[in-house]
């Protein structure tokens, strides 16, 4: 295989530092502690909002997760210790986290390429062509288009046909969300290696036409290392002071609704336009070209271990909320019978808040019925940072949890 491997240190060394940025946890017990956190929001380079994503989506009785500098981190802790708030510290040192990301030492290029660490988008799109090379007739690449920095967008299509009933997976919708793009290399190592050896694999394959995106937001993703870990969106820009449009608010779902922003500053800002965005272009044309012939969509984020389904843009369940309800139960269960890892579910709008404009709802509203974002390790003890080596139990659980999915549209 052509790898060009980056060192992590190497390709970091230049970037962003967050020396003694620290994630707190904090637990709103009434409006005031509401109106801090929005106060927080709402003063620009100060809070970075990990989970939920904005300070609108803070609820009472709930909690958020969220990155302070160290240069204001006194500052903060003070004023949370003021309005009586609880609070803990999950990540003392975030930079001491990113330094120790890159856990796993990489392997000689002759042993081939690595599952167990974090790969570059070069050498993601470089793999993209390779496994499809190493295994020409159940496997293509095909470049859907071009980013917004003039990146590929690549697809890969695996199955025994192209012409069988789809079941799209895609990955790296959110820059800074490392294990998604992992999970999925992962997953096609998994399908193509065993087609013809393990019977369970093969039938998937002979039966499904599988569809991954590796890395759609292929721009952020490898902004995120040359310069800002942190970074989530994408890296258009529209003529503002501020770069990059949250992909998963950018959908024909409800766009500029609940859960997303006007303000190009925002991590969640949903664009100048629905569709703004190249790669939220080729997913929406992709399903709506294929529609009635998709059978099942999925989506992998980070972090939270849920499963979510639709609707998140609104307070609605889906018409076969039950089937979905049913089926992430299943689903989670042979997750969890691997490493004891729970996840829950349940429809976006009740199992983590509203968010208008994501694919997940695109997709269920184009004629998938099977649709589902899933939020992968962990609940925040890494958060994004999760490090290389639990990428290899995260994939030898979500192949089981995948199974469950593809049989059930089989």
């Amino acid at each position: 295989m052509k790898i060009v491997l980056l060192l992590g240190c190497i390709a970091l060394a230049c970037a962003k530092r967050f020396d003694g940025d620290q994630v707190l946890t904090l637990y709103p017990k009434a409006p005031a502690h509401l109106r801090l956190i929005k106060e927080f929001g709402s003063i620009d380079g100060l809070a970075d909002f990990w989970a939920p994503d904005t300070a609108d989506l803070v609820n009472i009785g709930g909690s958020v997760d969220i990155r302070f500098p160290s240069n204001r981190i006194r500052v903060v802790k003070r004023k949370i210790e003021n309005a009586g708030m609880e609070y803990e510290v999950k990540i003392l040192n975030l930079q001491s986290l990113i330094n120790n990301q890159f856990d796993v030492p990489r392997k000689s290029r002759a042993l081939g390429y690595d599952y167990n660490v974090y790969h570059t988008a070069d050498e993601v799109l470089a793999w993209t062509d390779d496994i499809a090379a190493q295994y020409p007739n159940i496997a293509r690449s095909q470049i859907m288009g071009k980013s917004e920095e003039n990146r590929d967008i690549k697809m890969l299509t695996l199955g025994s046909k192209t012409t069988n009933p789809m079941f799209v997976i895609d990955c790296g919708i959110h820059a800074r969300e490392w294990i998604s793009p992992a999970v999925c290399q992962c997953f096609v190592n998994r399908m193509l290696s065993n087609y013809g050896v393990d019977p369970d694999v093969t039938a998937m394959m002979d039966a499904l036409t599988f569809i991954v995106f590796p890395v759609l937001n292929v721009d952020g993703y490898a902004y995120s290392w040359s310069d800002d870990r942190m970074w989530r969106k994408t890296r258009s820009n529209y003529g503002t002071v501020c770069t990059g449009v949250d992909p998963n608010r950018n959908f024909d779902a409800e766009w500029s609704g609940p859960g997303s922003s006007s303000n190009p500053c925002s991590d969640t800002y949903y664009g100048p336009s629905m569709a703004s965005e190249q790669l939220t272009q080729v997913l929406q044309g992709f399903v709506r070209a294929n529609q009635g012939n998709i059978k099942a969509y999925v989506t992998f984020h980070s972090y939270s271990q849920l499963y979510i389904y639709p609707y998140s843009y609104d307070y609605k369940d889906a018409a076969n909320a039950a089937e979905l309800d049913s089926l992430a139960a299943d689903s989670a269960a042979a997750l969890q019978s691997v490493n004891n890892k729970r996840f829950t579910w349940g429809a976006g709008h009740s199992s983590m808040y509203l968010a208008a404009g994501g694919s997940d709802d695109f997709a269920i509203d184009n004629g998938v019925s099977i649709s589902y974002t899933i939020e992968l390790r962990d609940t925040g003890r890494y958060g994004f940072v999760l490090p290389e080596n639990q990428i290899e139990p995260s994939c030898q659980e979500i192949y089981p949890a995948l199974d469950v999915i593809i049989n059930h549209v089989m």
